[in-house]
């Protein structure tokens, strides 16, 4: 049963990852330039993440163990910000 905790924990990372690329692909195919546009955009995302991600999370903490769902979730999402970073520098 452990391995299923972590499993929730790397989809729901998978589907924050997956949220944040699909309003940056957005921002560029709307040609956005202008900075109010950008940060209204930006905090519309973080909204929405933020809600989301957090209700799938607090409802997988309440059927899984807390620590490991989010144990597994902080790595994956760190995983994911380190391979950005890797090829931003490429």
């Amino acid at each position: 049963m452990r391995s299923m905790e972590y499993v929730v924990g790397i989809l729901i990372a998978v589907l924050n990852q997956s949220l944040l690329y699909w309003r940056m692909q957005q921002l560029k195919h709307k040609n956005i330039v202008e900075p109010k546009q950008v940060v209204n955009l930006a905090r519309i995302s973080l909204i929405e993440r933020l809600l989301l991600i957090g209700i799938v999370l607090v409802l997988a903490m309440q059927r899984f163990d807390p620590l490991s769902v989010i144990l597994s979730f902080f790595i994956i999402n760190l995983g994911f910000a380190f391979y950005k970073q890797c090829q931003l520098k490429q």
